[in-house]
């Protein structure tokens, strides 16, 4: 690959980053399925849901705040602000930073949809969520008559929607560097912190779901030409796009 963007990512095998991103994603995955482990984490995902969970208790605006933000129209709202962010962080330097930010976006997205797509092939577990899980719970209905927060799911692992944000945190914190990483980081937070809240999901569907997952891409990212080879396939066709898009400006502009 060519430009400061994507110059990091391999263009031939690299078995140190193969093995130790893998590695990592194998090991915190067995830890979720060994019992004795297994054991710490169930205690971590009660704990961590009932703070989150009572948050639900402290009044109609926080209640509110979680019935806006676990709704599935948030989730629009969400893929808008990340699309929103990325491309302004591609703007930044450049008609060429611009074409390098739309063909490895491009790859991004495609390789990304191929990893859930395997994620929910290979992986079902039938698993009911908190509010489904425990005897009680606080639902926001009971507070804010209006909701359509997502409260319940018998296979809430892995969350697909928190395993998407930080798929895209690992790639553009590898691309773009630790500001960039940090700022999706805290976005990653954000929009996972609802459905947990809510009682949707465990905070190891979370962790241990999404974080499994992107360690297996970061595998994939680092330790294989995989990236490389699709950035290359689609920079031919985003540039076709963006010639098109600067061509008709021009005709509008003249």
């Amino acid at each position: 690959m060519n430009g400061s963007v994507t110059g990091i990512f391999e263009h031939r095998w690299n078995v140190r980053h193969l093995a130790i991103w893998g590695g990592l994603s194998i090991l915190l995955f067995v830890s979720w399925l060994v019992p004795a482990t297994r054991a710490v984490w169930d205690a971590f995902d009660v704990a961590a849901f009932q703070a989150l969970n009572q948050t639900v208790t402290w009044g109609q605006g926080f209640a509110g705040f979680w019935a806006i933000t676990g709704d599935r129209l948030f989730d629009v709202f969400s893929a808008l602000v990340l699309a929103g962010f990325y491309l302004a962080v591609i703007s930044r330097h450049g008609m060429e930073e611009f074409r390098h930010g739309l063909a490895f976006g491009a790859a991004t997205v495609v390789l990304l949809g191929l990893v859930i797509m395997l994620q929910r092939e290979m992986i079902s577990f039938p698993r009911f969520s908190p509010s489904l899980a425990l005897d009680s719970y606080h639902s926001i209905q009971d507070f804010v008559s209006w909701s359509r927060a997502k409260e319940g799911s018998n296979t809430s692992f892995p969350g697909d929607h928190a395993t998407v944000s930080m798929l895209l945190t690992l790639v553009w914190w590898l691309g773009y560097g630790w500001r960039v990483g940090l700022i999706a980081t805290g976005l990653t937070i954000v929009f996972s912190l609802p459905r947990l809240a809510a009682g949707a999901h465990w905070m190891t569907d979370v962790l241990v779901g999404g974080g499994f997952v992107t360690f297996a891409a970061a595998a994939l990212v680092l330790g294989t030409p995989a990236l490389h080879h699709a950035y290359r396939f689609f920079r031919h066709y985003t540039d076709r796009i963006t010639d098109r898009g600067l061509a008709a400006y021009e005709r509008v502009r003249g």
